[in-house]
C-alpha cells in the first residue's frame, strides 16, 4: 500500500506508520545507488521511461498515449480513481545538483483536474506537496517545481515523484509529456530568519494554503530568494490564505514578507488576521509596485492579533471588487518581538494542586527493540529513574499474539517477548500498561496473557489497555464493522468479564479522544449529550454513551497526543504547545461526566502516548527542542488530572522525515526514540529528551506536591514543586528562545528559603558536546546563594533549568 496523502491533512497520528524505521533501511541498503551529475538535466519520460525511471503508478495509465501528444509520438495518459497516482520511480541516488522536475501537462477534452505533486525519499512520499490545476482543456501547460518545494533537495534518497488525484473523486484523462529532471541553478539565499517561517519555498511551520484565489506555491520566477514564491491570481475579494493550528503570538511582534507586483502592478489588496477563524479589522496595502520586491513588515498589533492566543489565518485579499493581474509573494516569517527586560517569575508555596503521580514519568517499549532486554536498557531506565513502560508497541499491539511473539500473518518472531519485557520491567519496578490485542485476537486470549502474567508469572501487571487508537482508520481491526464505537464497547464488556475473572485486581482502559465529533465513523450511530440536548456521532461520545447503556464502566480511559504533523514541524509553535494539556483533561472529564454520570467519578484519565510529531520523525524529534517540549508537556500535564504519561518511546530507529534548515538541530535525521540501538550506550547515543528526562529526576519523580508557578513571558516556562522528603522546593525554568538569555526575577511565597541552592541544567552547551565530543553532554551540575524567599537567575537561550531551593529551617513548616 502507498503512503497515500491527503488535503485535508495528515491524519493525527497512525502509531503503526511509528513502527520502526530500521525496517525501510534495510532494503534501502540492498539497493544500487548512482551519483547525481551536477547541472545536467535528466530525461526521465520522453515517450517513454528513460535512464532506469519506472512506473510504479496505481492509476490507470497510458505510457503509449497517442491521444495527446505534446512532442515526439507518445505521451502518457492519465485515469485518475480518488486518490490515485501517476508515480515515476528510480533506484535510490543523490539528488544534489539536480534543482526542479518538470513537465508538460494537458486536461484532455474535460479538463479541470487538480492534482498534488509529492516527492519521494526510498520511495516513501513526503509531506510537503504541490498542488496544480484546475488543469486547462485541450492546452499544453509546462509545470515546473523545485526540489525544494518537494522536501526532497539535496538528499541522498532521491527515489522520483508521483501526480496524485486531490479531491477523493474519478478524474476524466489527463495527460503528461516530456518529463525533466533540470539542473540546478545558483538561488539567492533566504533573508535570516529569527522567528517562526510561514512560507520558504513551500509553506512550512504547520501554515497550510487554505487560500480561495488561484495559488502556485512552486511559482519559479520571480523569486526573492530560494527557488520558488507564491504566484497569486485574485478573483474579485478572493486570497492567499495562511492557516494555522491555533498559536499563542505573544512572542512575536511583526509579520513580515516580500511582494512583487509582477510585470503590471497596481493591485490592492487588504492584509487580515484572524483570530479561532474570526477576522480581525486589518489594513489595505498600498497598490503594488510592477517587477520590483518590496519588503513589507506589519505590526501584530495593527493587525488585531498582538498578544494573543488563536492566531489562526492570514489572508492577502484582493480589495477593489476586481480581477487582479497576478503577483507574487515569497520569505513569510512571523518575526519575534524584543525579549523582556525582566520576567517576573511567582510561586506559591501556601496552595499545592496534588501530588505527583510516579507515572507520568515513563516510556513506551516495543517488540522490534532487539536491545531492550540488556544491561544496557536496565541501566538507561535506571539512569532516568523511569517509573513506567507499556508494550508492545502501538498500533503493532492490534495484530500482535502475545503466546507466539509474532505478528498477525508473519512468519517471523519478534526480537522481544513479553516475558523478556517483563524482566527490565521488573528489575527497573516499573508500573506496566499493557495493550492487549482488540483488532485481530480474542477477550480470552487476553485474559490468558492477564493469566499468565498475574498468576503463572506472578508480575502482578495492573494496567490493561484493550486496543490501540481504534477510532483511526489506520488501526487494523478485523470486526464486521471496522472502528466502531458500538461494536467496540461490545467486545470491551467480553475483554473486561474475561480478563477481571482471571485478576480481580487488574485496571482495564478504554481508547478515548478529546471531543465529541472526532472520527464519527458511521452516521447510523448517533446519541444526545445529556447535559447540553446536542448530538453528537463522533467515536468518544458514541463510545461513552454505549457504555452507560451496557451498564460497564472502564478502570481508565487512554488518550494519546502528538502536537504536529508530519512536514508541518515548528520549533516555536512546538514550544508553546504544551500550554492546552488542561484543556484536554478538562475537555475529557466533561466528557466522562455528561455520558456517564455519576460512574464516571472513579474513572481514570491517563496519556499514553506523546511526542512532537504523528508520524514521519525529522530532525526536531533528535533535537534539543524535543527535549524541552517534553520538560514543557510533563510540567503542564503534572497540573492536570492525567495520571500516567508514557513518552513514545525509548528506541525507534532512524528516519528521513522533515530535516528543514529552519529547525534546530545538528542530527539531520528523525528518531522518536531517547536513546538509539547501540549497546553500550555512549554519550551522543543519547538524545536531548532522554537528558531532559534525566534532568527532571531533580524536579520531581512521584510524590512531590504540585504548586502555582507563573511567568509573565510565554518564552520562558516556569514550574514548581514541595518535595516534603528533602525538604526542597523544586523550581523548573525552560527558556524557549533560541537566542536570548532571559533575566528571571523570582519570588516565593509559602517557603522559607535557606541560603543555597543545587542548580542542574541542560541547554546548548551540553548538546553541542554530544555532537563535538568536547566537554560534557550530561546534565550540568552547579550551586547558588541566596538571601531569601526573591532572587535573579539568567536562563540560556534554548535550555531547562532545575533550582532546587533547600527550607531554611530544614524543617516541613
Amino acid at each position: 500500500m502507498k503512503n497515500l496523502m491527503r488535503p485535508d491533512g495528515l491524519p493525527a497520528l497512525p502509531s503503526h506508520q511509528r513502527l520502526p524505521v530500521w525496517t525501510a533501511m534495510l532494503v534501502l541498503a540492498l539497493v544500487f545507488r548512482i551519483s547525481a551529475i551536477a547541472q545536467t538535466d535528466m530525461t526521465v519520460y520522453d515517450d517513454s521511461l528513460e535512464n532506469n525511471w519506472q512506473n510504479w503508478s496505481w492509476a490507470t495509465v497510458d505510457f503509449a498515449s497517442t491521444a495527446l501528444v505534446h512532442s515526439g509520438t507518445n505521451s502518457i495518459a492519465v485515469t485518475a480513481g480518488p486518490w490515485t497516482a501517476l508515480s515515476l520511480q528510480h533506484d535510490p541516488f543523490d539528488s544534489t545538483g539536480y534543482g526542479n522536475v518538470t513537465f508538460w501537462i494537458n486536461g484532455g477534452p474535460t479538463g479541470g483536474q487538480i492534482l498534488n505533486v509529492v516527492g519521494t525519499l526510498s520511495h516513501n512520499g513526503q509531506p510537503t506537496g504541490v498542488v496544480i490545476g484546475p488543469l486547462v482543456a485541450n492546452t499544453w501547460q509546462q509545470i515546473t517545481i523545485p526540489l525544494a518545494s518537494l522536501g526532497v533537495a539535496d538528499n541522498t534518497s532521491f527515489t522520483g515523484f508521483w501526480v496524485q488525484e486531490w479531491t477523493g473523486n474519478s478524474q476524466p484523462t489527463f495527460y503528461v509529456d516530456d518529463v525533466v529532471l533540470t539542473g540546478s541553478v545558483p538561488t539567492i539565499p533566504p533573508p535570516p530568519l529569527s522567528g517562526m517561517p510561514l512560507y520558504i519555498d513551500s509553506f512550512v511551520s504547520g501554515w497550510q494554503n487554505w487560500s480561495w484565489a488561484t495559488v502556485n506555491a512552486g511559482n519559479t520566477n520571480p523569486v526573492n530568494s530560494g527557488t520558488s514564491s507564491i504566484a497569486v491570481t485574485s478573483g474579485p475579494y478572493t486570497a492567499l490564505s495562511f492557516h494555522h493550528a491555533a498559536m499563542d503570538t505573544s512572542m512575536y511582534s511583526t509579520l513580515t514578507f516580500w511582494i512583487n507586483g509582477g510585470s503590471t502592478g497596481g493591485q490592492v489588496l487588504k492584509l487580515s488576521a484572524l483570530l479561532s477563524g474570526t477576522a480581525q479589522p486589518g489594513m489595505v496595502l498600498a497598490p503594488l509596485v510592477p517587477n520590483t520586491w518590496t519588503k513589507i513588515s506589519i505590526p501584530l498589533a495593527s493587525l488585531g492579533v498582538a498578544d494573543k492566543p488563536d492566531l489562526t489565518d492570514i489572508w492577502f485579499q484582493e480589495f477593489a471588487g476586481l480581477t487582479q493581474p497576478t503577483y507574487y509573494v515569497d520569505d513569510v516569517r512571523l518575526d519575534f518581538a524584543p525579549s523582556p527586560s525582566v520576567v517576573n517569575v511567582a510561586v506559591d508555596g501556601r496552595h499545592p494542586l496534588q501530588f505527583v503521580d510516579p507515572r507520568l514519568f515513563g516510556v513506551n517499549t516495543a517488540v522490534w527493540d532487539g536491545s531492550f532486554n540488556t544491561p544496557t536498557t536496565s541501566g538507561l531506565l535506571q539512569e532516568v529513574d523511569n517509573k513506567a513502560l507499556r508494550f508492545p508497541g502501538g498500533s503493532l499491539s492490534d495484530v500482535y499474539f502475545w503466546q507466539t511473539n509474532m505478528s498477525q500473518g508473519q512468519t517471523f518472531q519478534w526480537a522481544t517477548n513479553f516475558d523478556a519485557f517483563a524482566a527490565i520491567a521488573t528489575t527497573t519496578h516499573a508500573q506496566v500498561y499493557v495493550t492487549v490485542n482488540y483488532g485481530t485476537d480474542t477477550p480470552a486470549d487476553a485474559a490468558a496473557w492477564v493469566k499468565y502474567s498475574n498468576r503463572t508469572k506472578h508480575y502482578g501487571f495492573k494496567y490493561w489497555e484493550i486496543g490501540n487508537e481504534n477510532y483511526g482508520s489506520w488501526e487494523t481491526d478485523d470486526n464486521t464493522r471496522a472502528h466502531d464505537p458500538v461494536t467496540y464497547v461490545t467486545r470491551f464488556k467480553q475483554y473486561w468479564q474475561q480478563m477481571k475473572a482471571v485478576d480481580p485486581a487488574i485496571q482495564i482502559g478504554a481508547v478515548i479522544t478529546a471531543d465529541e465529533d472526532s472520527f464519527a465513523n458511521y452516521t447510523d450511530e448517533t446519541v444526545t449529550n445529556p447535559r447540553t440536548g446536542v448530538t453528537h456521532n463522533g467515536w468518544s461520545a458514541v463510545m461513552l454513551a454505549t457504555f452507560k447503556k451496557m451498564g460497564v464502566t472502564p478502570d481508565f480511559v487512554i488518550y494519546h497526543r502528538y502536537e504536529q504533523n508530519s512536514g508541518g514541524e515548528s520549533d516555536p509553535f512546538l514550544l508553546t504547545a504544551a500550554a492546552t494539556w488542561g484543556n484536554d483533561a478538562a475537555n475529557i472529564r466533561q466528557l466522562l461526566s455528561d455520558y456517564l454520570g455519576r460512574d464516571s467519578r472513579w474513572v481514570e484519565i491517563d496519556c499514553t502516548e506523546n511526542n512532537s510529531v504523528s508520524s514521519g520523525p525529522g530532525k526536531q524529534t533528535t533535537s534539543l527542542v524535543n527535549g524541552l517540549y517534553l520538560a514543557d508537556s510533563l510540567a503542564n500535564i503534572m497540573k492536570t488530572e492525567f495520571r500516567s504519561l508514557l513518552w513514545w518511546d525509548l528506541r525507534n530507529g532512524q528516519g528521513s522525515g522533515n530535516n528543514a534548515s529552519y529547525l534546530y538541530g545538528w542530527r539531520n535525521y528523525g528518531d522518536y526514540g531517547i536513546v538509539d540501538s547501540a549497546t553500550p550506550a555512549a554519550p551522543a547515543d543519547r538524545y536531548p529528551t532522554f537528558y531532559v528526562d534525566k534532568l527532571l529526576m531533580q524536579f520531581a519523580r512521584g510524590g512531590e506536591l504540585v504548586l502555582g508557578a507563573t511567568s509573565d513571558y510565554v518564552g520562558l516556562g516556569a514550574y514548581a514543586v514541595r518535595d516534603h522528603r528533602t525538604h526542597t522546593l523544586n523550581l523548573l525554568l525552560i527558556n524557549k528562545h533560541p537566542t536570548d538569555t532571559l533575566n528571571a526575577a523570582v519570588t516565593i511565597t509559602g517557603f522559607k528559603a535557606g541560603a543555597m541552592a543545587d542548580v542542574y541544567s541542560y541547554g546548548i552547551p551540553q548538546d553541542t558536546a554530544a555532537q563535538t565530543g568536547v566537554g560534557s553532554a550530561d546534565v550540568a551540575q552547579s550551586t547558588m546563594a541566596l538571601t531569601g524567599n526573591t532572587f535573579t537567575y539568567s536562563p540560556a537561550p534554548y535550555s531547562a533549568t532545575i533550582i532546587r531551593i533547600h527550607h531554611a529551617d530544614n524543617d516541613d513548616k
